[in-house]
């Protein structure tokens, strides 16, 4: 007689121990149907881990599911939430149950359950996913009421288990269609389909020893502390750069010589803008290049092989003069040079670019959570003052290195683009 096949589960596969890996703030949401669980709050708290480990218990311990995960670009997907997932897979032991196809990023479990990764900016590999039975939107203030409605209506229909949206995100501001969809005139039917969680890094056990990211965070002011610290809804009352806008990455202007920014860190993010600048028509174009956290030079040269950027100028913080000397020394990057700095060099910066419009592509998401929350500081009086709160701002000060230092000290542009 033929043997019966054993189900496989989680705990026949696995030994895991929920209490373990799973904050405790997050453990009663394991069992929670809700068709929006929206966890939000500030930065370090463990949303996104936690979405990633409902997930991943969901694939192994249910059947016929597909899951789309989700951000705004879909580069950005490749390096954070689908590297979680390969992550896991590994720490729980599981390499020999999943397939993982990194060329077209999804992920298939041994009984056909799968993850699907996708960008709304790629809306035909979209359209190409059908059967949808859960989603998770990472970073999900990137995109918009019409990306979300458009990507909620795909979780439609009869499925085995419950359907569900994960939302994770920060903040940043309330205008931001999450605070309009989520948190306003909700009606008592509303409520019933949606679940929030507000978390901090107070809520992170596993971070509890990090104190050089901690002492980051609490170093924040203004409505960067009330977003990446304290996990609330930010309101900017007083925003250093309002002429900006979004445009097509195609838009970027293709000359041959553009002006590269960096802003080293290493507990903060270590950040690279390539800057383009139109003085005949003010206008300034900005296209991330690159934002890590934990990162050395070393891995930094290594990102930036093959992006050109090893054969253009580069102007870097002049504060970490060592850090320059490496990159042109022994990664021959030549190009390299401390940016121009002072006493109101900062202030100075911001009021030359202010002279100019900002667009910045589509894909460069973080420059544009970074310049959403860019405000000034208060005095005790509540009098807004010239200089900017300091917080998330690594993007900001590379962009304005190039311009305080090429353009306004120098006194003549570098280069110009001619439409």
């Amino acid at each position: 007689m033929r043997k019966k096949k054993r189900k496989i589960t989680i705990k026949t596969i696995v030994n895991i121990d929920l209490k373990k890996i799973t904050n405790e703030i997050y453990l009663p949401l394991y069992k929670n149907q809700s068709r929006y669980l929206i966890l939000y709050g500030g930065a370090g708290s463990g949303k996104s881990w936690y979405a990633a480990e409902k997930i991943l218990i969901r694939i192994i311990k249910e059947e016929k599911h597909r899951v789309l995960i989700v951000r705004k670009v879909a580069r950005t997907l490749r390096r954070s939430v689908f590297q979680l997932f390969q992550d896991l897979i590994i720490k729980w032991g599981l390499e020999n149950y999943f397939v993982i196809n990194k060329s077209d990023m999804d992920i298939k479990y041994y009984n056909g359950n799968r993850l699907y990764f996708a960008g709304v900016d790629d809306p035909e590999k979209l359209k190409s996913i059908e059967g949808i039975t859960s989603m998770w939107i990472e970073e999900a203030t990137e995109l918009s009421l019409d990306d979300f409605n458009e990507i909620d209506r795909r979780l439609r229909g009869k499925t085995k288990n419950y359907k569900q949206v994960i939302l994770t995100y920060n903040p940043i501001l309330k205008k931001n269609w999450t605070f309009l969809r989520f948190f306003t005139d909700m009606s008592e039917e509303d409520l019933k389909d949606i679940t929030k969680l507000r978390t901090t890094y107070k809520d992170n056990d596993f971070i509890k020893n990090d104190y050089a990211y901690m002492k980051l965070l609490e170093g924040y002011t203004g409505n960067m502390r009330t977003v990446y610290t304290l996990g609330e809804y930010g309101q900017l009352e007083n925003a250093i750069y309002t002429n900006w806008r979004m445009i097509p990455d195609s838009e970027f202007p293709t000359t041959d010589e553009p002006i590269y920014g960096l802003d080293f860190g290493y507990i903060a993010q270590q950040a690279c803008v390539k800057v383009q600048v139109d003085m005949e028509k003010r206008k300034i174009y900005l296209h991330e290049m690159f934002y890590k956290t934990r990162y050395t030079t070393k891995m930094f040269a290594e990102e930036m092989e093959g992006t050109g950027i090893e054969t253009k100028r580069v102007i870097a913080d002049s504060e970490a003069p060592d850090k320059i000397v490496e990159l042109n020394d022994e990664y021959g990057y030549n190009y390299i040079e401390g940016a121009n700095k002072g006493k109101g060099s900062v202030v100075a910066g911001i009021d030359f670019i202010n002279q100019f419009e900002i667009l910045i592509t589509e894909s460069s998401q973080n420059i544009k959570k970074e310049i959403e929350g860019y405000e000034r500081k208060k005095d005790r009086d509540g009098i807004a003052k010239e200089e900017p709160n300091k917080g998330v701002d690594h993007l900001m000060d590379a962009f304005r290195y190039v311009l305080y230092t090429i353009f306004y000290t120098e006194g003549m542009p570098y280069f110009f683009v001619n439409d």
